[in-house]
């Protein structure tokens, strides 16, 4: 085992945010969670009510888990994902445009299929060790 590996409780304020053309849809929530720190990644894994979501973070990309659909991103490159909806498993690409992350992770994304764009995604995930203020976004 590596000495840097680390496992810990954390409170989760999440807020995702999809823009489409017309409109935007807005998700926000708080929990809790745990965050996984290895060798060269880091995962950390809540419940949206009884849906769970995984987020890992691994040098310039990311794996983002939301129940069945799994969101494969790396930057400024379009990859081929299996996204669930009411109407079934679709395939959808994603394209990961900015990253940040030190104790605040902000994302920004596009989601399109085959021919056209259909939103840009910001997720902005603010985390904290048990005992630590948990702030609002």
């Amino acid at each position: 085992m590596h000495g840097d590996r680390m496992k810990k409780n954390i409170k989760v304020n999440y807020k995702s945010i999809f823009k489409y053309d017309d409109h935007h849809e807005t998700v926000q929530f708080k929990s809790d969670g745990i965050y996984e720190k290895g060798f060269d990644k880091e995962k950390f894994t809540f419940y949206n009510n009884d849906q769970k979501i995984e987020i890992i973070l691994k040098g310039k990309e990311m794996t983002l888990a939301n129940g069945p659909s799994l969101l494969n991103l790396s930057y400024h490159r379009k990859i081929g994902n299996h996204y669930h909806t009411d109407y079934g498993m679709i395939e959808l690409f994603t394209e990961l445009i900015t990253m940040e992350h030190d104790r605040y992770l902000k994302v920004k994304y596009i989601l399109s299929d085959e021919h056209q764009q259909l939103s840009e995604v910001y997720v902005m995930m603010k985390y904290d060790f048990y005992g630590e203020e948990n702030e609002a976004i």
